[in-house]
């Protein structure tokens, strides 16, 4: 074997260890959580205008808006508004108001907002609603697997208008601690990269488009 031949089999034998150790890194436990809360955003929570809870249909239990009634009792917000959405043909506007009933919640302290669209479209037609309520400071509920993401929807610094305070909570059905031993949390973890992919993507064809219209003036 020629010294070019023993020199190129020593640079595979290199790469093989580096990606090794990589692989064994990245499996290790503490690796695995770390990753698992870098999509986990917190806000310090103020007493606010409103109390927003997004629609998320892996909730089966309603856990968020039980949250959602707590920060209520606690007098962290006015009202709840939250997206409304149909199961078998319902509105679980009237699920919710039978829950809120049970944690003397009053009725009229819940409001339907209707959800349409997707994405970052989804959240600036949110935040217009709110803006022209008047509201200064909004409270957001979502799953800690999805708070960084709408830290990103509802970043204060882009609308000016109303702060947005990303409440994380945790849910049942999510293992954050150990979420790779868990195939729903993976899943849901793989979800929440796919939608963070989509929103960068989304923000830069916009992006781009306001840089060609500006560049049209």
């Amino acid at each position: 074997m020629t010294n070019k031949g023993i020199a190129g089999c020593g640079c595979l034998v290199f790469v093989l260890v580096v990606i090794m150790v990589l692989t064994g890194v990245l499996m290790h436990p503490f690796t695995l959580r770390l990753i698992g809360n870098q999509f986990r955003y917190e806000d310090k929570i103020f007493s606010s205008d409103a109390i927003f809870v997004p629609r998320f249909q892996d909730d089966k239990n309603g856990e968020l808006y039980i949250e959602a009634f707590r920060e209520y009792s606690a007098g962290n917000g006015k009202a709840i508004f939250v997206e409304d959405d149909r199961i078998l043909g319902i509105s679980i506007i009237e699920f919710i108001d039978k829950m809120a009933s049970a944690r003397n919640v009053k009725k009229d302290a819940i409001v339907k907002m209707e959800a349409s669209d997707e994405g970052l479209t989804r959240a600036d037609k949110i935040k217009e609603r709110f803006a022209r309520r008047g509201f200064k400071k909004v409270i957001v509920l979502v799953p800690e697997y999805a708070s960084r993401r709408f830290h990103w929807l509802y970043d204060s610094s882009q609308d000016g208008k109303t702060v947005y305070l990303v409440k994380p909570v945790s849910l049942s059905y999510f293992k954050r601690d150990r979420w790779w031993k868990d195939s729903g949390s993976r899943s849901l973890l793989a979800g929440e990269v796919y939608a963070m992919a989509a929103y960068y993507l989304r923000r830069f064809k916009y992006g781009e488009k306001e840089k060609e219209n500006t560049g049209k003036r």
